[in-house]
């Protein structure tokens, strides 16, 4: 059975999705503020540094993640409901007993870690503990909802998905305001909570998929032929991730060995602003990332080359029009949101953001490599690169070179990184010149037509302020967006865009 790509109900996705972004985004800005004016700098910090202490074992979880997600859209493109319940019962088994395995490592390690190692404040050992417990309790519940996760994109059930996700933010804004007036510890409290909304969505899920999907009834067996291939491909992937925390961490070490917490500050600044942006642009990929799954699934190369195509200049161009008006205006950003900036934050948040836009052409080309299953290659090679920035960065920082240079090695390996992938696609087809043609001489020209026009717009807007800043921004973004438009896509790329809007969006804005 042929899957038909449906752009529209990518873009429909996508909408959902970025409007469960943005609420998601305020409520949670608001929630930090309120939980931590009630539990205090202290108690704050002891949350965050016990939940660090369990989301290190994310890059495990990770890597099952992104291996049960692809399989489950992969059975699903293929149209076989029995497949797909083995699958689920088989994902869930494993999720289920690494979640107990993980449990009891920190029921051990982690409490020895707690009491002996961690430095917290005289008195607080006991809420630590408490707050350990809870955390890895809601570890597993999150993980054992993977599968469900699963289902529901793979389904392209975005809405649901959106739904959830905005009910769980909105409990966690209820549990702020709940610790305030609480009468017992409020870390304990609140560790207690976040495990009970962890319980109820993780309820919600399921109700969920059970009434609106038949492949997820659990039966106690693993289908061995279906983990031996989850397996090969989970370790892995577990490779690439572990050598993403390796060089992410590594990096935050030598910046703090030759430049100190200020440095390794502004690094921290730069990358909750890259974090803001990439966000928009992973809603769309994960709108898109079923669609070319389901296409290598029922072979239909071509069509996934074009997808593929696409999704790399729209991931591009959505990383392109936040990024340009940032880049330009950064220092006044910075200025007005901190008041007092770090040393190298706007140099680091500038290299940071041109990182991510390579990177946003990375994303559909890793998406297509994922759909064919063959990730070996592309994870030797990704990880070794990102293992060998470690040692070459800290060459040049002991030369005495200026910590900017971090970021162009970063950069320059992320770009040898897309190189490779680029390559490597050959195993489902895809061409050099096809790339260069459909997406890097795109890429190229309209890049910089936005930002010749980010620089004649500053002319015209001499005087800083934030009336200034709203209208220059208001401005680059419109002429920017028209010259990707133009550019960027091609006439029937255009024409779908124009139906969407007609058929879509504008009968909804009239109708308001």
């Amino acid at each position: 059975m042929a899957f038909q790509a449906d752009s529209k109900k990518i873009a429909k996705n996508t909408i959902i999705l970025y409007m469960r972004q943005v609420l998601i985004m305020v409520i949670s800005l608001y929630t930090s503020r309120v939980v931590l004016q009630t539990l205090g700098a202290d108690d704050y910090g002891i949350y965050n540094v016990v939940g660090g202490f369990v989301t290190m074992f994310n890059v495990i979880s990770g890597a099952f993640t992104v291996a049960i997600s692809r399989f489950m859209a992969y059975v699903i493109g293929e149209d076989n409901e029995e497949k797909v319940g083995e699958l689920f019962s088989t994902a869930l088994m494993v999720q289920c007993c690494m979640g107990l395995f993980i449990v009891l490592l920190l029921a051990t390690v982690g409490v020895w870690y707690v009491t002996n190692i961690m430095v917290l404040p005289e008195g607080r050992t006991g809420a630590a503990l408490w707050v350990l417990a809870f955390s890895a309790i809601s570890f597993f519940i999150n993980l054992i909802s993977v599968p469900y996760n699963a289902l529901i994109v793979a389904h392209e059930h975005m809405k649901a998905y959106a739904y959830i996700a905005i009910f769980e933010a909105i409990m966690k804004l209820l549990i702020s305001f709940a610790i305030v007036v609480s009468p017992i510890d409020k870390l304990i409290t609140y560790s207690f909570l976040t495990v009970l909304t962890a319980a109820i969505v993780r309820l919600c899920y399921s109700i969920y998929c059970n009434k609106n999907f038949t492949g997820c009834k659990f039966r106690l067996k693993v289908h061995r032929s279906m983990l031996k291939e989850m397996m090969s491909f989970v370790g892995w992937a577990l490779l690439g991730n572990g050598a993403v925390v390796l060089r992410d961490q590594g990096t935050n070490i030598i910046l703090n060995l030759f430049g100190g917490t200020t440095v390794n500050a502004a690094r921290g600044i730069a990358q909750n602003v890259n974090n803001a942006v990439q966000s928009f642009v992973n809603n769309f990929m994960q709108a898109t990332q079923p669609e070319i799954t389901k296409l290598k699934a029922t072979d239909q190369l071509a069509e996934m080359r074009t997808l593929i195509f696409r999704s790399c200049r729209v991931c591009y161009f959505l990383m392109l029009i936040l990024s340009v008006p940032l880049i330009k205006n950064i220092d006044y950003v910075l200025e007005v949101w901190l008041g007092e900036v770090p040393a190298y934050t706007n140099l680091f948040v500038v290299f940071t953001l041109i990182d991510s836009l390579i990177a946003a052409l990375n994303n559909p080309l890793l998406y297509g490599m994922l759909a064919t299953g063959k990730i070996k290659t592309y994870e030797i090679v990704m990880s070794s690169m990102c293992i060998l920035s470690i040692p070459i960065n800290y060459c040049l920082l002991s030369l005495g070179i200026t910590p900017v240079y971090v970021y162009i090695v970063i950069i320059i390996i992320r770009f040898l990184i897309m190189l490779s992938l680029v390559w490597q696609s050959k195993t489902y087809g895809l061409k050099w010149k096809d790339f260069i043609l459909n997406v890097a001489a795109r890429v190229i020209i309209t890049t910089v037509i936005c930002v010749v026009v980010a620089a004649l717009v500053n002319f015209v807007f001499i005087n800083i302020g934030f009336l200034k800043f709203l209208i220059e921004t208001g401005i680059i973004v419109l002429l920017d967006g028209c010259m990707i438009f133009v550019v960027g896509f091609s006439g029937t790329e255009r024409k779908t865009i124009i139906s969407v809007i007609k058929i879509r969006i504008l009968p909804k804005v009239l109708k308001n």
